[in-house]
């Protein structure tokens, strides 16, 4: 039976700290520890906990196996015009996406689009931090990356894809319309979380190594996979994802015999100014957005929401203290003290 999730409130200041001195006891760089840690946060604030701080233990893990290497710093591996690879000589994935941020901008406002991808890449954390970095210069974006196998292609039941998510930003007046989400019914990470706190998770998320529907999370772990969402639609863009992911990186398919693990990263940048100018773009994506956000609702109390307003109303609720389970946040501090 599910548990009662209990939060603790804690402020951003602690819960960042001890983020960051983790990664520093493992290894990390100082910079390189901030930096990952406040990723970790944000995701956190933005209510997606299995983004947070809870990827610590697995990161910790990741570099005691030598699966991550914790003070190497991203390159470029092979730029041409309007393209990039980036080499993070498996470091953390969330500094070379940063890197890969800072080199698809410069590229999309010199030369209006330009495409980034990154080869020998860790887990990089939440896709909205980064589409949200490049909607704040107010550039258009889109990302998606394949990953470790753990979802069923479409009437199959063996590992097959990665979660492999997907993400678009764009820039409008106000706050930007950031979609990020799995191809799969559900990031990995939330099994991780629901298993932390002893829930069950919905039907349909999961099958077990059997290929039966489980709402036990811990089913998944012991051989299951999970599905992708939305039927052979979701299996499409999934594969979509993992093949263009997978190459254009140099990561492979995770299906593919040269796929050892890691996230191919792709990122995808567009400056509007070159095509009818920024400030239009903004002011018809400004006006669109807060028609369909005046949309009438089914139900009064739960109004029309634009991809991203979960994340900023969570923000709210996460101010001044941040909620984080409180069997999550026990783990962190009894796995520190080992250190």
């Amino acid at each position: 039976m599910a548990q009662e999730v209990k939060n603790v409130s804690l402020s951003r200041e602690e819960v960042l700290q001890i983020s960051k001195e983790i990664l520093e006891l493992v290894g990390a760089p100082s910079d390189y520890a901030l930096s990952v840690a406040e990723s970790l946060v944000q995701a956190q604030e933005a209510g997606h906990a299995s983004h947070g701080i809870i990827r610590l233990l697995e990161y910790a893990d990741s570099v005691k196996r030598k699966v991550i290497d914790p003070s190497v710093r991203p390159t470029i591996f092979r730029e041409e015009g309007a393209t990039a690879v980036i080499d993070s000589h498996w470091g953390w994935g969330q500094i070379a996406c940063k890197f890969a941020v800072k080199v698809a901008g410069e590229k999309a406002k010199e030369f209006g689009i330009s495409i980034v991808s990154i080869q020998g890449c860790n887990h990089i954390g939440r896709l909205g931090e980064y589409i949200e970095m490049l909607a704040a210069e107010n550039l258009i974006s889109m990302m998606w990356c394949n990953a470790d196998p753990s979802v069923a292609a479409y009437g199959g039941k063996d590992r097959l894809f990665g979660t492999n998510p997907w993400a678009a930003g764009i820039p409008s007046e106000d706050v930007p319309v950031v979609i990020d989400f799995a191809t799969a019914t559900s990031a990995e990470g939330k099994l991780r979380v629901a298993r932390a706190n002893g829930s069950s998770i919905p039907i349909g998320t999961v099958i077990d190594k059997e290929g039966r529907d489980s709402t036990d999370p811990q089913d998944f772990y012991d051989g299951g996979a999970l599905l992708p969402f939305g039927g052979h639609k979701g299996y499409c863009m999934s594969l979509m994802i993992e093949l263009l992911g997978g190459t254009l990186s140099g990561n492979h398919p995770s299906m593919n015999a040269g796929y050892s693990h890691g996230y191919g990263t792709v990122l995808v940048a567009i400056d509007p100014e070159k095509f009818f100018g920024g400030a239009l773009f903004r002011a018809e994506i400004s006006e669109a957005t807060k028609k369909i956000r005046g949309a009438t609702p089914v139900n009064l109390s739960q109004p029309v929401l634009v991809p991203g307003d979960v994340e900023n109303i969570q923000r709210k609720k996460n101010s001044p203290k941040l909620q984080v389970s409180e069997s999550i946040w026990q783990s962190i501090k009894d796995f520190k003290s080992t250190l």
